[in-house]
């Protein structure tokens, strides 16, 4: 009897041990992921449907639009994580003209105990380059709220985090745009003020530098038959630190449905689709798997977008 016992204490210590390290593992690779997304990463947000929302980080892509639009966009991260990236985008485009367009965005991005919504008014405006295709020039102004919230990080109280840090980092932005029936380029950069986002409160560093991005993008249209197109498109960012790829190969069926793959180097790879109804309304979904290790603990990374025309 006193051999049993042990033998099932010795089961349950195990047991328990094993649940103690995989929760230890599970933190540890979501702490690694955080600091890994705020400091390598930089702080703009990524979209797995770029070549539906090109606006929300190329100015001069309001220009694409012959009539009211409006933009939307939900991506959330890590479902299934608390604190895990979520990143809530809207635009609304207005043509004044033929040539000229304006619009406004906004962007809601919460990234642990960060959140950051970022407000800007575009401009863009168009010349006739070819018999087919347009140059679009794009600048935006505005800035980012930018607060921290110490309080999620459940630790005992300390004077040099007792205060939220909360302020406004102003910007401006500048885009160039090309559109031709049979392919797009992109070239951006949103954000051209390099913003410092370290604060020496009393010897204490509380934020993270925010390094200027430079975003390329481009896509073909092959025709395939009168009714289906493949449209290779990629989307890479760079900064100072590090370079982000995406590489997406999309079929179009009628012009009215889109499905595609994506995988972003080293990151993740997924599945979209983009459905138009009486060219006045489409919606979007994009799902990712993540490469890291983190993927054991999440449901995978989920992006929803909407555009409506009138």
């Amino acid at each position: 009897m006193d051999l049993y016992l042990l033998k099932a204490g010795y089961i349950l210590i195990t047991k328990f041990y094993k649940k103690i390290m995989k929760l230890h593992t599970f933190y540890l690779l979501l702490f690694t992921s955080f600091i890994s997304i705020k400091i390598n990463a930089q702080v703009e947000p990524t979209y797995s449907l770029y070549r539906y929302n090109t606006s929300f980080f190329n100015p001069a892509a309001f220009g694409n639009e012959e009539k009211v639009a409006i933009t939307t966009n939900f991506r959330s991260q890590f479902l299934g994580i608390d604190y895990a990236p979520e990143t809530q985008s809207i635009s609304l485009g207005i043509p004044l003209n033929e040539k000229m367009k304006i619009g406004t965005i906004v962007i809601a991005d919460k990234v642990f105990i960060e959140s950051n919504t970022s407000l800007f008014a575009s401009l863009s405006y168009g010349i006739q380059i070819g018999k087919e295709t347009d140059l679009l020039f794009g600048l935006q102004a505005g800035g980012s709220f930018v607060s921290i919230d110490f309080g999620k990080l459940n630790l005992p109280k300390d004077p040099y985090l007792s205060k939220d840090p909360n302020y406004f980092n102003p910007n401006m932005g500048v885009g160039f745009y090309v559109k031709n029936e049979k392919y797009y380029a992109s070239l951006s950069v949103p954000r051209l003020f390099e913003t410092d986002r370290i604060a020496d409160e009393n010897g204490v560093a509380t934020q993270a530098n925010n390094n200027v991005q430079f975003y390329i993008s481009g896509g073909y249209y092959f025709d395939i038959s009168d009714k289906i197109k493949l449209i290779p498109s990629t989307l890479v960012r760079f900064s100072q630190e590090e370079i982000i790829a995406d590489a997406t190969a999309t079929v179009q069926f009628f012009e009215k449905f889109d499905l595609g793959v994506n995988y972003r180097l080293d990151s993740a790879i997924g599945g979209l689709f983009y459905i138009t109804i009486k060219d006045r309304l489409q919606l979007g979904y994009a799902y990712e798997s993540n490469l890291s290790d983190i993927n054991k603990y999440d449901n995978g990374t989920h992006e929803f977008g909407l555009n409506f025309r009138f």
